[in-house]
């Protein structure tokens, strides 16, 4: 009996084993499974999410968007400017819009750019892997920088800098649900009078299977009523 609570005693006492550490990858293997991952990397045929925009310089104005996506096809609501709620929401359609901020449209290829190792970024037990990066074909919109996360290695974080009005930013990614979508944008630029800045943060995503039509149709002015004759 007394073997027993002793034995006991030592159990709880005991101290906890340490996590173990994630071992880090060597980057050509880093960048053999990216590219895999990004070859198997599919979109969602529609989704829903809201969006805050932050501008300040020569136009400063924060917005509330929700935004609703099947193909090219998009329904922008603003729901609120300065922080104020709008009565009734100003709505936007586009056709044939190309969603800038997928990993799709932002993932630097091996075949377009030259990787660098730059070193991993831990964060507690997590493991991520930078790479600088050189166009092979600089453009006006160039990335300068890929942080690939350690479990999906799909791109963590994307730096970039364009040739106009000396631009820069980045764009970070993080998993929802099964996909993988934009969280943040940021960007600076110069402007006539001083700098402007530009935040965007993405969230309540939604993936229903379909959108009906009618989500983007364009919608009717409300008809002018006559007033009522006494």
């Amino acid at each position: 009996m007394i073997a027993a609570l002793l034995l006991g005693v030592l159990v709880l006492v005991a101290p906890a084993k340490a996590p173990v550490p994630v071992r880090e990858l060597p980057p050509e293997v880093v960048l053999l499974r990216y590219a895999a991952a990004l070859a198997e990397l599919s979109a969602p045929k529609a989704v829903s999410f809201d969006y805050t925009l932050e501008q300040t310089g020569r136009r400063a104005r924060v917005e509330t968007h929700r935004i609703f996506r099947s193909g090219l096809d998009e329904r922008d609501e603003i729901l609120s400017s300065e922080g104020r709620p709008l009565t009734a929401p100003i709505i936007r359609i586009f056709r044939g819009r190309r969603d800038r901020y997928t990993v799709a449209a932002l993932a630097p290829r091996l075949e377009q750019y030259d990787f660098t190792y730059a070193g991993p970024h831990r964060d507690g037990h997590h493991i991520d892997y930078v790479f600088r990066l050189d166009a092979k074909k600089p453009g006006p919109f160039t990335l300068t920088e890929v942080v690939i996360d350690g479990l999906k290695f799909l791109p963590h974080t994307v730096r970039f800098t364009t040739s106009a009005n000396g631009g820069s930013g980045s764009v970070s990614f993080d998993g929802f649900e099964r996909w993988w979508v934009a969280t943040a944008a940021r960007a600076r630029a110069k402007v006539e009078g001083g700098i402007s800045t530009e935040h965007l943060t993405f969230h309540a995503y939604r993936f229903p299977t379909s959108l009906p039509p009618s989500t983007f149709a364009v919608p009717r002015p409300l008809p002018t009523l006559k007033p009522s004759a006494f």
